[in-house]
């Protein structure tokens, strides 16, 4: 169980830091977007991007249970918001892709450390 939390984990905080560099250097279209959404996009996913960080940090130390439960509890929040906006929008399968990433592993991971915290095993 530590095992799939841990991969998890560094799965996770690999596309934080991926997406959110992404996100952050992507070249502004002034055509596309008016330059206070742009600055917001740029902001969160820089937040996003050092999250990352956190990912890292709990995968190498699971015993932080709080920081741990945040993470997760923040990434299902996110999939239930991007389940919401499914409404604007049809769902393609990358979209149920991450989607479905963002909401069964998150509970998983939930339930096997408090099953670990449980047994003594963190």
């Amino acid at each position: 169980m530590l095992l799939f939390i841990r991969i998890f984990l560094v799965l996770y905080g690999l596309i934080a830091a991926a997406t959110g560099f992404m996100g952050t250097t992507a070249a502004h279209n002034p055509a596309a977007t008016d330059a206070m959404t742009d600055n917001n996009h740029r902001y969160v996913a820089a937040i996003w991007m050092a999250t990352s960080l956190a990912f890292f940090y709990v995968a190498w130390n699971p015993s932080e249970t709080a920081l741990f439960r945040f993470l997760m509890i923040a990434l299902f929040i996110g999939g239930i918001a991007r389940a919401a906006a499914l409404t604007n929008y049809p769902a393609t399968p990358f979209l149920i892709f991450l989607i479905a990433i963002e909401l069964v592993p998150t509970v998983l991971m939930l339930w096997m450390h408090n099953k670990l915290l449980t047994a003594g095993s963190l």
